[in-house]
């Protein structure tokens, strides 16, 4: 039976602060494609779930200066946890504008007005990535990362100092490098293209090669990136299940 006390509903305001913080970082729960209220109910649907299961030892808030205290350093601690997760779809996201922008797709963006400024493959990887990442569990690593933090990082505890320079460099090479591993059979598609089109311009000069050169990358772009999904599907969903792994040692102090 939960006893709706003024402790209980403070450590259900705190953890739904580490929670909404973490949900909007996550493209995954907080991508433009989901509308915000959406994001704020199931933050807070989130959070009373895990202090049903978890429960939490009431603390001690004497002041307001200390309530925000308190506040602020869960806010930290979401917004950190997301970022280490967000490092997945910054990978996808990585690959999506490499392909557009060597595939000549970069220019959809001039017929989409209401997209946001990215271009159409970069959100459809970002799609991709998400239904991928739900597909490996990652909703149940998250519920359980979150759920497990309250033991290792008790609420009020989370310290942004103790994070090593070196992991966040490491983390932000790991992604960029997956990202291009990823989009590397339409970067040497596009290469040859285009040497092709240099060859034939320079022994044909008669050939318009700005009239024929787009549609080709375009059409060679394409259907590169169709045939080599299945690479790209096994290199993702290596690196995600690294990924959620690392992001459960991270939230339990690991």
């Amino acid at each position: 039976m939960i006893e709706f006390s003024v402790p209980f509903l403070i450590n259900l305001f705190l953890i739904y602060l580490r929670v909404l913080a973490f949900v909007i970082m996550v493209p995954a729960f907080g991508t433009f494609f989901i509308p915000g209220f959406v994001r704020i109910y199931l933050s807070f649907a989130l959070a009373l779930s895990i202090i049903v299961f978890n429960p939490v030892e009431p603390l001690e808030v004497p002041t307001v200066s200390k309530l925000i205290s308190l506040a602020l350093s869960e806010i930290l601690f979401g917004f950190t946890a997301g970022f280490f997760l967000r490092m997945i779809f910054e990978a996808v996201f990585v690959a999506g504008e490499i392909i557009a922008i060597h595939s000549g797709l970069g220019f959809l963006m001039m017929f989409l007005p209401q997209q946001p400024q990215t271009t159409v493959i970069a959100g459809f990887s970002t799609l991709l990535g998400s239904t991928l990442f739900l597909t490996l569990g990652g909703a149940e690593a998250v519920f359980i990362g979150l759920s497990s933090s309250l033991t290792s990082l008790p609420l009020g505890s989370f310290d942004l100092f103790s994070i090593r320079g070196e992991a966040l460099l490491e983390l932000f090479y790991k992604s960029f490098s997956t990202g291009v591993k990823m989009a590397l059979p339409v970067l040497v598609a596009a290469l040859l293209t285009n040497i092709i089109l240099a060859v034939v311009n320079r022994f044909i000069p008669q050939i318009n090669v700005f009239m024929v050169g787009l549609p080709l990358q375009i059409m060679v772009g394409l259907m590169i990136f169709m045939l080599s999904l299945p690479v790209i599907g096994i290199v993702l969903t290596s690196y995600m299940r690294g990924h959620i792994l690392d992001f459960i040692r991270f939230v339990n102090g690991g």
